[in-house]
Protein backbone atom coordinates (compact mmCIF):
# COMPACT_ATOMS: atom_id res chain seq x y z
CA UNK A 1 0.00 0.00 0.00
CA UNK A 2 1.25 3.48 -0.55
CA UNK A 3 2.02 5.95 1.59
CA UNK A 4 -0.49 8.15 0.98
CA UNK A 5 -3.13 5.68 0.90
CA UNK A 6 -2.59 4.26 4.13
CA UNK A 7 -1.97 8.12 5.83
CA UNK A 8 -5.75 8.57 4.18
CA UNK A 9 -7.04 5.48 5.85
CA UNK A 10 -5.64 6.37 8.97
CA UNK A 11 -7.12 9.93 8.57
CA UNK A 12 -10.81 8.71 7.85
CA UNK A 13 -10.44 6.50 10.86
CA UNK A 14 -9.41 9.65 12.95
CA UNK A 15 -5.93 9.17 13.89
CA UNK A 16 -3.64 12.02 13.69
CA UNK A 17 -0.83 11.90 11.30
CA UNK A 18 2.39 13.12 11.48
CA UNK A 19 4.68 13.47 8.33
CA UNK A 20 8.21 14.41 8.57
CA UNK A 21 8.89 17.89 7.55
CA UNK A 22 11.44 18.26 4.36
CA UNK A 23 14.44 19.77 5.48
CA UNK A 24 14.87 23.26 4.79
CA UNK A 25 16.64 24.66 1.50
CA UNK A 26 20.73 25.06 2.19
CA UNK A 27 20.60 28.92 1.47
CA UNK A 28 24.51 28.75 1.18
CA UNK A 29 24.01 26.08 -1.92
CA UNK A 30 22.74 26.96 -5.33
CA UNK A 31 21.08 24.75 -8.16
CA UNK A 32 22.37 26.62 -10.91
CA UNK A 33 20.18 25.88 -14.17
CA UNK A 34 21.63 26.54 -18.13
CA UNK A 35 23.23 29.45 -19.42
CA UNK A 36 26.68 30.10 -20.21
CA UNK A 37 27.19 34.09 -19.85
CA UNK A 38 28.54 36.18 -17.19
CA UNK A 39 25.36 36.65 -15.35
CA UNK A 40 23.91 34.52 -12.07
CA UNK A 41 20.78 35.34 -11.22
CA UNK A 42 19.25 33.79 -8.03
CA UNK A 43 15.97 33.51 -7.05
CA UNK A 44 14.25 31.72 -4.02
CA UNK A 45 12.77 28.97 -5.71
CA UNK A 46 13.30 26.79 -9.44
CA UNK A 47 9.44 27.08 -10.57
CA UNK A 48 10.38 31.42 -10.60
CA UNK A 49 13.07 30.87 -13.13
CA UNK A 50 10.38 29.44 -15.75
CA UNK A 51 8.06 32.57 -15.21
CA UNK A 52 7.16 35.38 -17.74
CA UNK A 53 8.69 37.97 -16.18
CA UNK A 54 12.08 35.68 -15.83
CA UNK A 55 12.37 35.49 -19.65
CA UNK A 56 11.82 38.91 -19.80
CA UNK A 57 14.61 39.36 -17.16
CA UNK A 58 16.59 36.88 -19.55
CA UNK A 59 16.11 38.65 -22.67
CA UNK A 60 16.68 42.25 -21.48
CA UNK A 61 20.07 41.17 -20.50
CA UNK A 62 21.32 39.43 -23.53
CA UNK A 63 23.75 37.48 -22.75
CA UNK A 64 22.50 34.16 -21.68
CA UNK A 65 22.59 34.48 -18.08
CA UNK A 66 22.38 31.19 -15.74
CA UNK A 67 19.36 31.09 -13.24
CA UNK A 68 20.32 29.65 -9.83
CA UNK A 69 18.10 28.87 -6.86
CA UNK A 70 18.82 27.45 -3.01
CA UNK A 71 19.04 23.20 -3.16
CA UNK A 72 16.16 21.90 -1.82
CA UNK A 73 18.41 18.71 -1.23
CA UNK A 74 21.16 19.87 1.06
CA UNK A 75 23.79 17.30 -0.79
CA UNK A 76 23.60 18.31 -4.18
CA UNK A 77 23.83 21.98 -4.93
CA UNK A 78 26.73 24.17 -5.43
CA UNK A 79 28.79 26.43 -2.90
CA UNK A 80 27.72 30.39 -4.18
CA UNK A 81 31.53 31.07 -4.10
CA UNK A 82 32.75 27.72 -5.85
CA UNK A 83 29.62 28.22 -8.83
CA UNK A 84 31.10 31.99 -9.20
CA UNK A 85 35.00 30.59 -9.56
CA UNK A 86 34.13 27.64 -11.56
CA UNK A 87 31.57 29.28 -14.07
CA UNK A 88 33.30 32.87 -14.39
CA UNK A 89 30.62 35.08 -13.30
CA UNK A 90 30.94 38.58 -12.92
CA UNK A 91 27.98 39.67 -11.98
CA UNK A 92 25.31 38.48 -8.98
CA UNK A 93 22.05 39.38 -9.04
CA UNK A 94 20.00 38.17 -6.44
CA UNK A 95 16.15 38.55 -6.43
CA UNK A 96 14.92 40.15 -2.92
CA UNK A 97 16.03 41.39 0.36
CA UNK A 98 15.10 38.37 2.08
CA UNK A 99 16.64 35.96 0.53
CA UNK A 100 19.79 38.09 -0.23
CA UNK A 101 19.94 38.07 4.12
CA UNK A 102 19.52 34.58 4.23
CA UNK A 103 22.51 33.72 1.76
CA UNK A 104 24.72 36.29 3.26
CA UNK A 105 23.21 37.33 6.57
CA UNK A 106 23.12 41.00 7.87
CA UNK A 107 25.89 42.52 5.80
CA UNK A 108 25.91 41.47 2.07
CA UNK A 109 29.48 41.93 0.23
CA UNK A 110 29.84 43.75 -2.45
CA UNK A 111 32.22 41.70 -4.29
CA UNK A 112 32.86 38.06 -3.80
CA UNK A 113 35.43 36.46 -6.34
CA UNK A 114 35.47 37.64 -9.36
CA UNK A 115 31.82 39.13 -8.76
CA UNK A 116 30.04 42.26 -8.55
CA UNK A 117 26.83 41.56 -6.35
CA UNK A 118 23.66 43.34 -6.81
CA UNK A 119 20.70 43.05 -4.66
CA UNK A 120 17.14 43.57 -6.93
CA UNK A 121 13.41 43.87 -5.60
CA UNK A 122 12.36 39.85 -5.22
CA UNK A 123 9.75 38.62 -8.52
CA UNK A 124 6.93 38.91 -6.45
CA UNK A 125 7.31 42.47 -6.22
CA UNK A 126 8.68 43.19 -10.08
CA UNK A 127 5.68 41.34 -11.60
CA UNK A 128 3.18 44.53 -9.31
CA UNK A 129 5.36 47.52 -9.06
CA UNK A 130 6.82 49.55 -11.88
CA UNK A 131 8.98 51.26 -9.04
CA UNK A 132 10.55 47.70 -8.73
CA UNK A 133 11.18 47.39 -12.24
CA UNK A 134 12.99 50.56 -12.26
CA UNK A 135 15.19 49.18 -9.71
CA UNK A 136 16.22 46.19 -11.55
CA UNK A 137 16.73 48.65 -14.88
CA UNK A 138 18.90 50.81 -12.79
CA UNK A 139 20.88 47.32 -11.68
CA UNK A 140 21.36 46.45 -15.08
CA UNK A 141 22.26 48.73 -16.69
CA UNK A 142 25.00 49.83 -14.27
CA UNK A 143 26.08 46.55 -14.12
CA UNK A 144 26.63 47.03 -18.11
CA UNK A 145 28.56 50.37 -18.01
CA UNK A 146 30.36 48.06 -15.62
CA UNK A 147 31.37 45.39 -17.97
CA UNK A 148 32.13 47.74 -20.57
Amino acid sequence: MIEARQRAYLEAMGFDVWVAKPPPPDWSRLVIGPGDGSTLLVCSAAENCSTALAGDITRALGNNPAWAWPDPDPNMGTPLEDAIENRLFTRLVVFGEDLAGKMFGKDVPAVMASSSISIAPGLDELAVRGTAKQALWRIISSDAKADV
